[in-house]
């Protein structure tokens, strides 16, 4: 217990090189399965902290061929797979989660890692039908509003858009980047139905966004605040 929780502690205090020492060595020493199976995943999880995933790879490889039922080390190897840059073989093992059902918190961490894989991809459709999935489990999550209005703002579905930035920050009412692209979208919104140039009345709800994004600390406004609030219109 003593070499475990030193392993623990090492890997909490970030000296990850330690913690490996510490798991390995209590590998050697104990034969039980289930500390074995500990120390296989907490390695990995240290060896993936010093991105070296192919190792970290191989240790939830082992845990899982050890206990196939635990879905946390399908989530652990899938977030090293992705790390690597195996994204496809890493939406094989949260689909396997996600496919399974056996465990709803891990179900909803394999939806939420595979919605960020593919807006990374910049599969926004299948990001928006991630999300979907994911707010059957947890509609209450602002950081998924936020990718899935995104999403849909690169889809062009600007008035879907507005509602999930509506929707996270009426769950975090600081979120100054769903803010700012709430304030975005809805300049879309007017550009894209053809007022090139709208009128400072039609500008002064998203201008508010924007000047809102601004105060919290987002610059990256800055140039629309300029077109749209600041320079004399009509």
């Amino acid at each position: 217990m003593d070499l475990y929780n030193t392993g623990n502690a090492n890997f909490k205090a970030g000296n990850f090189e330690k913690a490996i020492e510490n798991y390995t060595e209590l590998m050697e020493i104990i034969e039980e399965p289930t500390v074995q199976k500990t120390c296989f995943i907490n390695r990995g999880l240290s060896y993936d902290r010093l991105k070296k995933y192919d190792l970290a790879i191989a240790d939830f490889t082992t845990a899982i061929k050890m206990d196939s039922t635990d879905m946390a080390s399908y989530i652990d190897r899938g977030i090293s797979k992705m790390h690597s840059g195996n994204l496809e073989k890493a939406i094989m093992d949260f689909n396997h989660v996600i496919r399974l059902k056996t465990n709803q918190r891990m179900t909803e961490n394999a939806i939420y890692w595979k919605a960020k894989i593919h807006y990374s991809q910049q599969k926004f459709e299948e990001t928006v039908a991630d999300c979907d999935q994911y707010f059957l489990i947890n509609p209450k999550d602002p950081e998924l509003y936020f990718i899935r209005g995104s999403a849909n703002g690169m889809l062009r579905n600007f008035e879907e858009a507005i509602k999930d930035y509506d929707r996270a920050i009426e769950l975090n009412p600081n979120y100054y980047q769903a803010i700012a692209n709430r304030g975005t979208t809805k300049i879309n919104l007017l550009t894209g139905n053809g007022k090139l140039q709208p009128s400072k009345r039609e500008t002064r709800n998203p201008c508010k966004d924007l000047k809102k994004a601004k105060e919290l600390g987002d610059n990256s406004v800055d140039d629309l605040i300029y077109v749209y609030c600041d320079k004399k219109r009509k």
